[in-house]
């Protein structure tokens, strides 16, 4: 197999990308988690509103690790679901200034979610996914061929 495909290859070029889109958007969903509970639910049972709140982050959190599964798989429009899971939580944390939230969480809730951004912006990421649906049309030609073959038997 030649070095293109090999997977040790792959993660030598293409791994800080792919990992730094996926840790932003983990960072952006506990931040602003976080910072919903100190703002918006502040004077809410966490009972009452932990359990919701626990509720949308693991939706969200299944949603980007399903939407990056697809990435992985060849599906480059996938990163269009991250990219609205980002805008999310920035328009989520955004009204939350008045609220006087703690400065450092509040800055670092508005910065993942850009940084995420921009990270899926980056010349990494975009080869990475173009790379992807290039292995992705290989993978189906060795099939096709490997069902027509089946059939000339």
């Amino acid at each position: 197999m030649s070095e293109q495909l090999t997977l040790k290859a792959f993660f030598r070029r293409y791994f800080l990308a792919f990992l730094g889109g996926i840790f932003a958007a983990y960072f952006s969903l506990a931040f602003a988690v976080a910072l919903s509970f100190v703002t918006y639910f502040q004077n809410a049972p966490l009972a009452d509103s932990g359990f919701y709140i626990f509720l949308a982050g693991a939706a969200l959190t299944l949603l980007i690790v399903h939407s990056n599964f697809m990435i992985v798989r060849g599906r480059p429009r996938w990163v269009w679901m991250v990219a609205g899971v980002f805008v999310a939580c920035l328009l989520f944390v955004l009204p939350m200034i008045q609220y006087t939230p703690p400065r450092v969480i509040y800055v670092l809730a508005l910065l993942s979610p850009l940084l995420g951004l921009l990270f899926l912006n980056s010349n990494g990421q975009r080869e990475m996914r173009t790379r992807l649906v290039e292995i992705r049309r290989q993978r189906e030609l060795i099939r096709h061929a490997s069902k027509a073959s089946r059939t000339q038997r």
